[in-house]
């Protein structure tokens, strides 16, 4: 290095990071995509990253289990925290807002102890409903911990009106940057998939009964890690579905681009902007989406979607057939689903984060 040369600023990153590969147990859900971007795109931007994994490593587990892989991740956590925080200019958490109370507030501690500022970023779209189930004792906790951190990232624009505006939270999305094999132009509606971990709130009920109705030409793809509560005798005797298995992050792109439209009616309770949503979008894919969560607020009805009630199977048929009726909406839906996914590439939203670090760790 230069004599005179800055050093590179160094983030803790603190959060669920990308294992080997899904399995049964291994679930590669949106936190650990979410996780391995941000690795990727502040590293490119001239950032150090020391990292904490605090996954739980595995699902589907028994109750007893869970339990105790939590308290074995509580304590590694910390201990990685006593190692890593003085090493770091800035601590950077992604955690879950259902964890924010526990984790968050324990993280606050820890790196006022150290004199470093931490960076909160919420994922999901329910941090208001926890928030306000929290308790008394709870809420006034988080305002004196965690939501005083130096900046707090949520990933809808509902949740930073909810909380006010206060002048240390940020909107920062969930992104993707997706490189489509080739771009192709899509006339009509013959393959739809349905890409999410398959619980039965995701809408995969939904999905499967819409599709038995659909035109001998048509068919839906599910792909997807099986979770507990899915109901897998749903796909018996199918006429117009099937179960692809589970797909790794680097076969997404080349998958989402053999379809034409992403089916996505769920009522998941912490939807905020899914992954898969931003994905097909990037793809030129659009979307049948139920009006839940921040989904109203990514996709667009008759723009770059349809949006529909949630927990119908009748509307997402509906929807479907609207879309096999009209093939002029369907071109222009694929033309706004392409305009909408490039507004949430990595780029521009990283560039901007990657600011407020530099500004935290000169101040710091």
């Amino acid at each position: 290095m230069p004599k005179n040369a800055s050093p590179k600023p160094t983030i803790l990153l603190i959060a669920p990071l990308q294992l080997a590969g899904p399995s049964a147990t291994n679930i590669v859900g949106g936190n650990r995509v979410m996780a391995d971007e941000q690795v990727r795109e502040l590293s490119r931007r001239g950032f150090n990253l020391e990292a904490i994994d605090t996954s739980g490593g595995v699902t589907n587990l028994s109750p007893w289990q869970i339990r105790l892989r939590r308290l074995a991740r509580f304590l590694r956590v910390a201990w990685g925290a006593a190692q890593k925080l003085r090493r770091s200019d800035v601590a950077f958490l992604i955690i879950a807002s259902y964890s924010a109370i526990s984790l968050a507030a324990f993280f606050w501690v820890a790196c006022k102890i150290a004199r470093r500022p931490l960076v909160v970023r919420i994922t999901g779209g329910d941090l208001r409903m926890d928030y306000l189930q929290y308790g008394a004792l709870a809420r006034w906790l988080a305002h004196r911990t965690w939501m005083r951190a130096a900046l707090v990232y949520v990933e809808t624009q509902q949740l930073y009106r909810d909380f006010d505006n206060p002048p240390n939270f940020r909107w920062f999305p969930n992104t993707r940057d997706l490189a489509p094999p080739a771009a192709i132009r899509r006339d009509k509606v013959n393959k739809l998939i349905f890409l999410a971990r398959l619980e039965m709130d995701k809408g995969l009920a939904e999905a499967l009964e819409a599709s038995r109705h659909l035109p001998e030409n048509c068919h839906l793809n599910v792909f997807g890690p099986r979770m507990s509560d899915a109901d897998f005798s749903l796909f018996d005797g199918h006429p117009r579905a099937s179960y692809g298995g589970v797909l790794a992050p680097t076969e997404i792109p080349q998958a989402m681009s053999e379809h034409d439209l992403l089916v996505y009616p769920s009522y998941f309770r912490s939807e905020g902007y899914p992954g898969a949503i931003l994905e097909a979008f990037q793809c030129g894919v659009p979307v049948v989406a139920a009006r839940w969560g921040g989904v109203s607020e990514l996709v667009e009805h008759e723009v770059n979607g349809l949006l529909i009630e949630p927990r119908s199977a009748s509307a997402v048929r509906s929807a479907i057939a609207r879309l096999l009726a009209d093939p002029e909406l369907y071109r222009r839906l694929c033309a706004g689903a392409a305009r909408r996914g490039e507004y949430f590439r990595s780029a521009n939203w990283y560039d901007s984060v990657a600011a407020d670090l530099r500004g935290l760790c000169r101040n710091g």
